[in-house]
């Protein structure tokens, strides 16, 4: 086989930032400026060179085709010799790539000093043996690479990258099979065996980097991208010198020769920042890097099978083709299995969580239960006492005593809301549903809120002019209006307000409806919070902050109570402006007709 000059070119496999080694401060500084030194005149070597080659007329010159060439591929190799010292030859993959690229460099610079006179090179000669060796170096960096980041992978990635490294390696068996026919076609075997293992190892490193790229969980770092469109430029450059030589139309100094430089600069580059990345920004990359790889590596080896009914294609090619294919079905059958035991678990989490959701609540149930006999008792004689059915008490000790008993009120109302709660949310406590005047239970709530209200100093109206008759519980709508009037009094300051007012001749779900509205001037909701306004346990963060007396159960509680009477419950709210809740209840149907 005979080569051109700058028929080959170089690329390096790499690293990212775990195990990052920290030179002395000196030497760090005397190192990144010469990486950087030399990452400049690599830049500006590779401008001028492919500014030659696109110059029109006449060849470029040896200056520019051979000695410019060997300067673009062994500056890019001190670098990363140079990065390999920066982490005290501590990192394999850099260690691995940067030999690969200099014996990349090496067979090239035999190539140009044992050339003939029209720029040939028999085959085999030592330029073939620096050639290959970059192959199997650059993909045990590779192979180093992954296994420093893979540590966390699952079986998945495995098939994913199988799949892809199958199907790009099906793709390219197809377009390099003139090229295989070529090297096998009355060579010697010597020269037959060099000449193969050219495509032969384009293909394994391209379908290397595709299997690598196709993992979501793999994180190279954000200059891998940089790696990937140097080893595309590399060995996309081969693959076509490779067929422009069967073809018998490649020209020595043209555009193409540039491509490889370029790769080894893109390389270099990548290979500076493999100590430099942080965790962050690798699983950001990481996150960014998800492509369908392997869908797509499917759908090529489907093709390359489509293409065989029709035109001759390489063996390798249809056998590759058919594993991708076959490969996919065992991964559709691994995924099912794995999402059938995600799933079981899943379950088991589930009957768990239900379980001991179910022992909560009948441990509060119960507790609640206890509470309520004793505290029923308290309530009682309390009351006795503070009517004077006892012996008479010193009034210091009757405002004590009206304390204790308002705490306790609190405290029975609490259990209450408890033991409420949960029949609500499964359905066991269903309203004992009668004609109700909402207008009277309005004002019912109205009248024991008012003293609350006006201790507060907040103003309590309502307007509700006709009667208005719904199929409800009168004792659970009475609570539902005490505790969303209360709350509006319990945020509302001083001076402030809390209007409730009853409108009919709206409907519900196609159903003649009434609509209860409470406004308050008081410190309103954050807009992202009111979503979970009616969670059990929530409260507004400004409430918390505020340090304003509640337990969040009292708003589920009333979304419970108007959901079981087929009502809706809506709330608008500006921090600082107040709070509207509207209320909408079905009429009774004989109001209706």
């Amino acid at each position: 086989m005979v080569h051109a000059i700058g028929d080959r070119g170089t690329i390096a496999g790499g690293a990212t930032a775990s195990g990052v080694v920290k030179p002395s401060p000196v030497s760090g500084v005397f190192l990144a400026r010469a990486i950087r030194a030399l990452m400049i005149v690599t830049v500006v070597a590779n401008l001028v060179y492919l500014g030659a080659l696109l110059l029109p007329g006449v060849p470029a010159t040896t200056l520019i085709n051979i000695w410019l060439s060997q300067a673009a591929q062994w500056i890019p190799a001190a670098v990363f010799w140079l990065v390999a010292a920066r982490t005290r030859f501590a990192r394999w993959e850099v260690i691995l790539a940067a030999a690969g690229v200099t014996f990349n460099a090496a067979g090239d610079t035999f190539y140009a000093l044992a050339m003939d006179s029209t720029g040939n090179l028999p085959s085999p000669s030592l330029a073939d043996l620096g050639y290959l060796l970059y192959y199997p170096f650059t993909m045990a960096a590779l192979i180093v690479l992954v296994r420093r980041q893979s540590r966390k992978s699952t079986d998945s990635v495995v098939f994913d990258g199988a799949l892809a490294v199958l199907g790009t390696s099906a793709v390219l068996a197809v377009i390099l099979g003139p090229v295989f026919v070529d090297a096998t076609s009355g060579a010697a075997p010597l020269d037959a065996m060099i000449s193969s293992l050219y495509p032969l190892f384009d293909l394994l490193l391209v379908a290397t980097v595709v299997g690598i790229s196709a993992s979501p969980v793999l994180r190279m770092g954000p200059r891998w991208r940089l790696l990937v469109l140097g080893l595309v430029l590399v060995t996309g450059a081969d693959i076509a010198y490779a067929l422009l030589t069967h073809l018998g139309s490649y020209i020595v100094g043209t555009p193409l020769d540039a491509a490889w430089t370029v790769g080894i600069a893109l390389s270099a580059l990548w290979v500076d920042g493999v100590d430099r990345s942080r965790s962050g920004t690798l699983a950001a990359a990481s996150r960014n890097r998800a492509l369908p790889v392997p869908a797509l590596s499917v759908l090529a080896g489907l093709g390359v099978l489509l293409i065989a009914t029709q035109t001759p294609v390489p063996t390798v090619a249809l056998i590759l083709a058919a594993v991708t294919v076959a490969l996919s079905a065992l991964a559709v059958m691994f995924r099912q299995a794995a999402l059938a035991r995600l799933l079981e678990g899943q379950e088991r989490v589930v009957e768990r969580l239900t379980e001991l959701d179910k022992s909560k609540s009948d441990m509060i149930g119960t507790v609640s239960h206890e509470m309520r006999t004793p505290l029923s008792s308290i309530l009682g004689f309390l009351e006795l006492v503070l009517d004077d059915e006892g012996e008479p008490l010193p009034a210091a000790a009757k405002d004590m005593l009206r304390v204790a008993d308002r705490n306790a009120r609190r405290l029975h109302n609490l259990i209450g809301n408890m033991l409420m709660l949960p029949g609500l949310e499964s359905g066991s406590v269903a309203p004992a549903t009668a004609p109700t005047d909402i207008g009277r239970v309005l004002r019912q709530s109205m009248d024991s809120l008012r003293p609350f209200a006006d201790s507060r100093n907040v103003k309590l109206t309502l307007v509700c002019d006709d009667a208005v008759i719904v199929e409800g519980d009168e004792f659970q709508l009475e609570r539902v209006f005490t505790n969303v009037a209360e709350n509006a009094v319990k945020f509302t300051p001083a001076a402030g307000s809390v209007h409730i007012e009853v409108a009919s001749g709206i409907a519900l779900a196609g159903r003649p409806a009434v609509l209860i509205t409470v406004t308050d001037t008081g410190m309103g909701i954050p807009a992202a919070e009111v979503p979970k306004l009616f969670d059990r346990f929530f409260r507004a963060s400004n409430a918390r902050d505020q340090v304003v007396p509640g337990t969040g159960l009292g708003l589920a509680i009333v979304r419970g109570i108007v959901q079981a009477h087929e009502g809706d419950i809506s709330v608008a709210s500006a921090v600082g402006q107040g709070t509207t809740f509207r209320i909408t209840l079905p009429l009774r149907q004989s109001e209706g007709t």
